[in-house]
């Protein structure tokens, strides 16, 4: 490998540094080995009449001036070449968020009770989740997804130990349901009072011993919503128990439940605007809700 330094003629150099007289300097070709060749010495003053006679001050010049009393350089007109460390918009946290947008998640609502709350619908929790995943089908079916915590619907399932797993048809409807659970259980306090197309119904329970328990809350259109809607809103609802096993990862948890039932809304589903007409299993009008770049999206180009 063979470097070209810029070497002065007329001054002594005994390190790299930035430019103090162009028309002095021309190409030296090293090897591996670096050395500089030097000229004989010319006093400091004289040299800096030259460049003063050229018309030329550089930034290293002008420091060099600033601090002839005090012998002091400031170490600011290098600070362009040292390495920076990593600002926060380009950490690797920030650098795998953006990357992650590109990725399509499926979108799940988790409802569940709070046992420790009044038997009415005031107990009901929820909240939208996009890390949905199974994690095996044997010998029993198990799901996971991710929590931020603190989270009042993870501590509700944690002590009731029982939760459901809503999957979303694409729709705008559907959407903006998606979007008002991921804000918290204030919206889900507004839905309680009537706002909005959806509400809660109750779903009998049992424990494994056949005993019943409290109900956990099912998702559903509003009565005077459905005429305006004939597709279906949630194709299948998975109810859960609690897995024994839970991992906290700094400020997240990661939660695995397994399945005991399978609600699906549908067995057919119709083509929305063709009367009649029924999709088969492969039609992309079957696919669920994505989330991806902080929008909700409608899948269906194969291939």
């Amino acid at each position: 490998m063979k470097l070209a330094f810029p070497v002065a003629h007329g001054t002594a150099r005994t390190g790299l540094g930035e430019l103090l007289c162009i028309n002095n300097y021309t190409p030296l070709f090293l090897g591996t080995s670096l050395s500089l060749r030097t000229s004989p010495l010319v006093p400091y003053n004289q040299y800096r009449s030259r460049c003063d006679q050229r018309g030329y001050t550089s930034n290293a010049t002008s420091l060099l001036k600033e601090n002839d009393c005090t012998g002091k350089v400031n170490a600011s007109s290098h600070a362009g070449n040292a390495p920076q460390p990593p600002t926060p918009s380009t950490s690797i946290s920030d650098q795998v968020r953006l990357l992650m947008r590109r990725v399509p998640y499926p979108v799940a609502i988790i409802t569940a009770t709070d046992p420790s709350g009044p038997e009415n619908t005031t107990s009901f929790r929820g909240m939208t989740v996009s890390s949905f995943s199974t994690v095996t089908l044997t010998p029993h079916p198990v799901i996971s997804f991710n929590v931020r915590r603190p989270s009042e619907t993870l501590s509700a399932l944690l002590a009731s130990r029982r939760f459901l797993v809503h999957l979303l048809a694409p729709g705008p409807a559907t959407a903006t349901l998606a979007r008002d659970f991921s804000k918290g259980n204030v919206t889900l306090a507004a839905m309680l009072r009537g706002h909005g197309e959806f509400e809660f119904t109750t779903l009998p329970t049992e424990n494994e011993q056949g005993h019943p328990q409290r109900p956990l809350p099912i998702l559903k259109r509003r009565a005077e919503a459905v005429a305006a809607n004939d597709g279906v809103d949630f194709p299948f609802v998975f109810e859960c128990t609690l897995h024994p096993q839970k991992i906290d990862v700094h400020d997240h948890s990661i939660v695995l439940g397994t399945v005991v039932r399978a609600i699906e809304g549908s067995k057919s589903v119709s083509v929305p605007g063709q009367c009649g007409k029924v999709l088969d299993e492969h039609s992309p009008e079957r696919l669920c809700l994505t989330y991806a770049n902080t929008k909700f999206w409608k899948m269906g180009v194969e291939l």
